[in-house]
């Protein structure tokens, strides 16, 4: 069995804070692979920019510094970890700069909410850290630390931000930053006390600084802790809430779904429902333990009839696979030709009934896609309604297109 040794530790983590001009070059290259792989939303890429990152050995520096009350090996950490933090985020910041992709991907967007776990998975990470670091063969731990801690995608984060001058993305990831440093630093030294005491060295951390440290991790723990509890209660809200849609809402479409305050906000396109219905679903709200909440719907339909606005808006809003056919890259060929035809076939046999025809793909709450025409009829058409819906039913099933014919209205 190995033994973990204060020597080794020692050893380890002084050669983590050897600076020299590759080790700044490899940290610069390491923020853009991670900055490529935050725009692209290429998750190996940022895995791969934090393997080879060195940020870990200035923050395991100050850690370890602390716990052995060694005030210049503390300033060297402190003043190597920041020169590494404005290197990465200026090269961060040129990147997006010069990046012709501006839109914030999911990964840019996963580093602006930090939670409690982000807290656990710092602390405990670096606690295995300061492990792997006292034995002579560390094995993978460390690789895998720098991996679960993700310290350089904020700092990428903090770059996007500044070159759009956006300053929730700053913050949020800011604030992730301080909570893998700040935790990862505090585990570090945590060990380092406890191997001190195994191997029976006398401690010089005052109370003073015990209270100082303690104070600070409350300080940062507290907002990671109240975007936990909203993380939680919205997946409970949002699990119970999916189930009364498939339950209570099976032949209508969910346009737009959304939770405000006290409301829960449901645009819908389906079965008209009547001013009862409605009453009805929201007495059964407290069967999903939504009781608390009320309901409000929007529906699109309006009798037998969507307005072309409304369809419009209907398509462009839900899930990235809602689109209109006609501009959708990732509607199958097949779909898009089918509609076409439909769309001609009914144009042309219905010239003074019908104004215009709508098509769409639609995608319902279990992930079933189906499309959807809107025919938009002249004053004239309203007489021929049912011999048309007839036409179009028909015309769908030839082309084998499973789809939902709705009127418009304008």
């Amino acid at each position: 069995m190995q033994q973990l040794s204060t020597e080794v530790l020692n050893q380890n983590v002084r050669k983590g804070l050897i600076v020299n001009w590759s080790t700044q070059v490899i940290l610069f290259c390491a923020i853009i692979i991670a900055c490529i792989g935050l725009n692209i939303n290429s998750a190996p890429a940022v895995i791969g920019a934090m393997l080879i990152s060195p940020l870990m050995g200035p923050i395991v520096g100050i850690g370890y510094a602390l716990g052995n009350s060694n005030s210049k090996l503390l300033s060297t950490s402190a003043k190597q970890f920041a020169a590494q933090m404005f290197i990465a985020i200026t090269g961060a910041t040129i990147y997006f700069l010069i990046s012709p992709l501006n839109t914030a991907t999911d990964q840019l967007l996963a580093r602006t909410e930090p939670t409690l776990w982000d807290v656990l998975i710092a602390f405990f990470g670096g606690f295995a850290g300061v492990i792997s670091s006292a034995k002579k063969d560390g094995g993978n731990i460390v690789p895998g630390v720098a991996i679960a801690t993700a310290l350089m995608p904020p700092l990428c984060t903090i770059g996007y931000g500044i070159s759009h001058w956006d300053g929730s993305f700053v913050w949020g990831a800011g604030y992730l930053f301080l909570i893998n440093a700040f935790f990862i630093a505090l585990a570090t030294a945590v060990g380092t006390i406890f191997f001190r005491i195994r191997s029976g060295e006398r401690l010089h951390v005052s109370i003073e600084q015990e209270i100082i440290i303690f104070i600070v991790a409350i300080i940062i723990i507290i907002p990671s802790s109240i975007s936990a509890y909203s993380i939680v209660q919205k997946s409970y809200v949002d699990a119970h809430l999916s189930q009364f849609v498939e339950e209570k809402l099976p032949d209508q479409y969910i346009a737009q779904q959304s939770v405000t305050g006290e409301t829960i906000q449901l645009t819908v396109i389906g079965t008209h429902l009547n001013d009862q219905q409605i009453k009805n679903l929201n007495r059964s709200l407290k069967t999903y333990h939504l009781d608390h909440y009320a309901l409000s719907i929007k529906q699109l339909t309006r009798g037998h009839y969507i307005t072309a606005k409304e369809f419009q808006d209907y398509m462009k809003q839900g899930n990235a696979q809602t689109a209109p056919t006609v501009n959708s890259p990732s509607t199958p060929a097949t779909h898009n030709d089918a509609l076409n035809q439909i769309q001609s076939n009914l144009v042309k046999h219905y010239p003074r009934q019908i104004t215009n025809v709508l098509t769409g793909e639609v995608t319902d709450k279990s992930n079933h896609k189906q499309q959807l025409i809107a025919i938009e009829l002249t004053s004239r058409g309203q007489k021929s309604q049912a011999a048309i819906q007839n036409s179009a039913t028909k015309l769908a099933k030839d082309h084998n297109v499973n789809a939902v014919v709705q009127f418009v209205k304008s």
